[in-house]
């Protein structure tokens, strides 16, 4: 009995509970993946601005409607971490790594607008941490619990972005999220009277989403606009920015954008602060840094790119690394006792891109 009260309110508060994007939010919402291309790594995962380029159509498809015919291909690795704080000494430590990240978009021009089509990796539900369960505390423990979960959630769209007055554009796309997850938690017991168990589940998912978007591409200052919507496993965002040519700085592009996931309910605001840095006539260097408002501990959430975009004649070849910090009050584990969960995650993306025909 005791055995079978422990799986149904584990299994009750992963299957019920909504978290803010973290490492251990993949029993729930899915952990998001934090950049889809080399440039939206290095740039703190610009939604609104950014680098032009077909898998815009994942964030502000309008910026896709200066391009002519490109292919782009992506791909990343992404390492998360979670630190269990209690009196400030690490407690736990639980890790899972992902290599399988891709993204592959084209765009086309068709007289007054330009289509595109893609596909991407948007979401990861991998997990895998273990718990020492106790009655109490102070009694020894009744065994050892382990979570696992594998899965991940893809979108594939179509868009279509036209210029529609000067240096302004729009543009809208469509398609399906599709997410598949699979669970499995195992209770091995160290008590002769309790029996060890398991529980298996999974996850099926198909839901229409879009997004849509303006931008202004002037040749001092940029500014954008985008909104994604909302899916059972991905909330929506709104994103706003600007950016202007620093002449003084080497002709630096320097900028800023503000998102807010799930505005008008939980309002989970992420600010990022980016620069694109001319190296030489053919080759840029991306930086960001970028916070959100989500403190714990007194500890704001923190994130750093680095990146680079190199064009060879028809080809253009990127490469990012962010990496992102911050701190939470739970794990995925009822009643595991500690005063802070520090989430950490570090992506590295490369990518090439081509103009397709003359």
């Amino acid at each position: 009995m005791k055995t079978f009260i422990i799986i149904s309110a584990i299994i009750t508060i992963l299957v019920s509970q909504a978290f803010g994007f973290g490492y251990y939010d993949s029993i729930t919402k899915g952990t998001i993946v934090p950049g889809i291309t080399p440039s939206t790594t290095a740039l703190g995962s610009l939604r609104a601005l950014g680098i032009t380029e077909a898998a815009s159509i994942f964030y502000n498809p309008a910026q896709t409607a200066t391009l002519s015919a490109d292919i782009q291909l992506a791909g990343s690795t992404i390492h998360w971490a979670e630190r269990v704080i209690q009196t400030d000494v690490e407690k736990t430590v639980r890790t899972f790594m992902t290599i399988d990240n891709g993204t592959a978009a084209v765009v086309y021009p068709a007289g007054p607008v330009v289509i595109g089509a893609g596909i991407a990796k948007i979401g990861e539900f991998g997990y895998e941490g273990s718990h020492t369960v106790y009655d109490d505390p102070a009694d020894p423990e009744l065994g050892v619990a382990v979570l696992y979960a594998d899965g991940s959630q893809w979108e594939t769209l179509i868009g279509v972005s036209s210029l529609i007055k000067g240096n302004l554009s729009a543009g809208i796309s469509g398609g399906f999220r599709t997410v598949n997850a699979n669970y499995r938690y195992e209770f091995n017991s160290h008590r002769f009277l309790i029996p060890d168990s398991s529980a298996l589940w999974s996850v099926e998912d198909q839901e229409f989403a879009w997004h849509a978007g303006l931008a202004m591409d002037g040749e001092i200052f940029k500014s954008g606009v985008s909104y994604s919507s909302e899916t059972d496993y991905m909330d929506d965002i709104i994103a706003f920015g600007a950016s202007a040519v620093a002449t003084h700085l080497n002709n630096t592009l320097v900028g800023f954008e503000a998102q807010i996931s799930s505005p008008l309910d939980d309002n989970r605001f992420m600010g990022n602060m980016f620069f694109q840095m001319p190296l030489t006539a053919t080759m840029n260097a991306l930086t960001s840094v970028s916070f959100d408002d989500n403190r714990v501990a007194n500890r704001a959430g923190l994130g750093f790119g680095l990146g680079f975009d190199l064009r060879l004649n028809r080809f253009s070849i990127g490469g990012g690394l962010l990496s992102r910090f911050k701190a939470r009050k739970n794990t995925a584990f009822p009643n595991e006792q500690s005063d802070r969960v520090d989430d950490s995650s570090t992506s590295f993306s490369i990518g090439v891109s081509c103009l397709l025909g003359h």
